[in-house]
């Protein structure tokens, strides 16, 4: 196949599975590099394929990361509190049975 061969806005966004729109203003803000010939927009091979690789890690990161629900952020801020002595870990739980009664 060859790498500098031209795809129309259409087919750019049947391989991208985006609408034309998406597309074109990918081109307009200069995240896909393309070319206008005759008033229409063309992008080459290559730099499609390359921007759709680059369009699937970000949504393989972003699938790894765990729903806001399953985060505990004060284990990780409070969990030292645990220790003989200190008021930390009651405050912690409490906070917890707080914001359950809230939802």
């Amino acid at each position: 196949m060859d790498d500098h061969a031209l795809i129309s806005v259409a087919d750019a966004a049947r391989r991208l599975d985006r609408s034309t729109e998406q597309v074109r203003r990918y081109l307009r803000e200069g995240r896909l590099s393309g070319r206008r010939i005759g008033g229409q927009w063309f992008i080459e091979r290559g730099v499609l394929d390359a921007f759709y690789s680059s369009m699937n890690e970000q949504r393989s990161f972003v699938h790894k990361l765990r729903p806001a629900a399953d985060l505990r952020p004060l284990d990780a801020v409070i969990g030292i509190g645990r220790g003989p002595g200190t008021n930390i870990a009651h405050g912690k739980n409490a906070y917890r049975r707080l914001a359950w009664r809230r939802r």
